[in-house]
């Protein structure tokens, strides 16, 4: 598959340097100008945020009942055309509050009757291709909510994501190559592939060892989609397979497994109305654990611990206003106590939002709603340790401007 990949990549960058020469012959095109976008949103949280310790115990959180929360990125981008129509384009965002990635989804691409190809840091085709995101209308807290404060403070350390491929192991945009194909007849085919996960020679520092002893390696996102109408129906829907290499620690180690999985999703729209959802299984994403450790070399590694997330929700539009009701779950298998076992109890998420969005003007919107949270923790099977757990219910008020 990774043959394919470069074969076809290698095809359509000929194709295109042979497409630019003769542009270039009948007249001058005009060089790349960078525009501005983004937005930046901010939110008020109200509510309960505590962990279930008893009140003055040692492990009992006493967080604040209200708080404040900001997130923004602006978006530098531009195109041009060249006189046989295939276009280049390139787009860098850059975070508004301080981040460890300060510049994040930095890539250029092309785009023609071909398709479209994408070099950079960049979301691959599990989530640039997926449907189902539907219910939620507090903006920035669902899928990825550790990038906006959510309010509470995650007892059990996990998070919400119901993405797959590199978002689902990786959780950030990734140096990856993506290519997509023309739509035809409302499929679209989207193929993505990471050498090296958070690769060091994005500023030309060279090639990075394969000892690195991290998951997400020579990633292969591959992803399908659908749109379509049916009357006065809309429908989307999509699939993905993803997988990749464990690199070992050193020469001499034994690589943790392998990290795989697919995701589904989809929604159906009419008169209004919305109806989607999204599931997604990642095999072996934490490799073999601290538990499941195998210190033989040769020996052949224990099964991982797996996680799924699953997403579904319904809204309604109406004039400037959308209300809509979504339910998320994440759960992630830890490893037991004893070598080579998992434990009975998973770390678990369970998110429910009721919430609503109010266009103010073009690019000015509000919203609001309520979010009911019920983390679970593996150490706490017995109820011995409630301060890795919480049942929180938080309210939220903010506003987005989109420029």
């Amino acid at each position: 598959m990774k043959k394919l990949l470069y074969g076809t990549t290698a095809l359509i960058a000929v194709g295109l340097m042979a497409g630019t020469a003769v542009a270039a012959e009948k007249k001058k095109v005009e060089k790349i100008k960078l525009g501005l976008g983004g937005y930046w949103r901010a939110a008020i949280h109200l509510g309960d945020s505590d962990n279930d310790a008893p009140s003055g115990t040692a492990a009992a959180t006493d967080n604040r009942s209200h708080g404040l929360a900001q997130e923004s990125e602006i978006y530098f981008s531009g195109k041009t055309t060249l006189d046989n129509g295939v276009k280049f384009g390139v787009t860098v965002q850059l975070e508004g509050e301080t981040s460890v990635d300060q510049m994040d989804n930095s890539y250029i691409w092309t785009a023609g009757s071909f398709g479209r190809l994408e070099f950079g840091e960049t979301w691959g085709p599990s989530l640039l291709m997926s449907y189902g995101s539907v219910g939620d209308q507090i903006d920035g807290h669902s899928d990825f909510a550790s990038n906006f404060a959510i309010g509470t403070g995650r007892p059990n350390g996990q998070f919400i994501n119901t993405f797959g491929g590199g978002a689902a192991l990786l959780a950030t945009p990734d140096q990856k190559i993506n290519y997509f194909t023309p739509r035809m007849a409302g499929f679209q085919l989207g193929i993505g592939y990471i050498p090296e996960n958070k690769a060091g020679n994005m500023d030309g520092s060279g090639l990075d060892s394969k000892l690195g002893g991290t998951i997400g390696n020579e990633l292969l996102d591959i992803g399908i989609n659908y749109t379509g109408k049916f009357g006065d129906a809309s429908l989307a829907g999509f699939g993905s397979y993803y997988t990749s290499d464990t690199e070992k620690s050193s020469a001499a180690a034994l690589a943790a497994k392998d990290v795989d999985g697919y995701s589904l999703g989809g929604q159906i729209g009419i008169s209004g109305f919305r109806v989607g959802g999204r599931y997604t299984k990642t095999n072996d994403i934490a490799g073999t654990g601290a538990g499941l450790a195998v210190p033989v070399a040769g020996a052949v590694a224990p099964a991982g611990l797996d996680r799924t997330g699953w997403r579904i929700g319904v809204d309604y539009g109406f004039g400037p206003w959308k209300v809509g009701v979504a339910h998320y779950n994440m759960e992630q298998e830890i490893a037991g106590a004893a070598a080579g076992t998992k434990s009975a109890r998973d770390d678990e998420i369970e998110l429910s939002t009721i919430s609503a969005s109010y266009a103010l003007g073009p690019g000015i919107k509000m919203f609001g709603g309520l979010m009911f949270f019920d983390f679970q923790d593996s150490t706490n099977a017995a109820g011995l340790a409630p301060g890795n757990e919480g049942d929180n219910t938080i309210g939220v008020i903010g506003t987005k401007l989109s420029f």
